[in-house]
């Protein structure tokens, strides 16, 4: 998992809750209080995992209220820093089939061959006429985070389309299918 990922999820901590709550969460995921997070640098999933299951523990919050919040921060923060992203794409669609190829670029740091596999193993975009498909297949089981992302892009750009799962990991699919269709 992209440090990128664990910054959004601190700096969202920051600015809905009290620093205790931070702490209360790294502690219950056993990572240290002091570790500090680089958005180019690849950490391990189960730590992601552990720190992601204590963010919905501590904040008494669901899955999917904590994807949702988060989604909201994440497209904040990429709209701050990185705006080019979001003018280089006219339409949503084009957000969306160029997100794989964004994600994957925090890669390119890795030397470790394995580790830049993992990241650019995650996604694939399938394009259709009047959709796209999405293959998504991590350990992570974030679909439902990538769908709250991709119902925030749609909104951004003020675009109608549905977006749903086909097959899900967590239902012991290989990997996630979401199918975004516009009407």
């Amino acid at each position: 998992m992209v440090g990128l990922i664990h910054k959004i999820l601190f700096n969202m901590l920051e600015s809905t809750a009290e620093p205790e709550v931070a702490l209360e969460i790294r502690r219950r995921a056993e990572v240290p209080a002091d570790k500090e997070f680089h958005i180019n640098e690849v950490y391990d999933d189960e730590e992601w995992q552990r720190l992601f299951a204590a963010t919905i523990s501590v904040l008494n919050l669901t899955q999917e209220q904590v994807e949702e919040v988060y989604a909201e921060h994440f497209i904040k923060d990429g709209q701050e820093r990185w705006p080019v992203w979001f003018t280089m794409a006219k339409t949503a669609r084009e957000f969306l089939i160029r997100q794989p190829k964004i994600h994957n670029g925090f890669a390119t740091s890795q030397q470790d061959p394995v580790l830049r596999s993992a990241i650019d193993d995650k996604f694939h975009v399938e394009e259709r006429d009047d959709e796209l498909v999405v293959h998504y297949q991590s350990p992570n089981k974030l679909c439902g985070l990538y769908k709250s992302l991709a119902t925030k892009v749609l909104n951004l750009y003020q675009e109608d389309a549905q977006v749903d799962e086909a097959c899900c990991m967590k239902q012991g699919s290989p990997e996630c299918e979401i199918h975004i269709r516009w009407s």
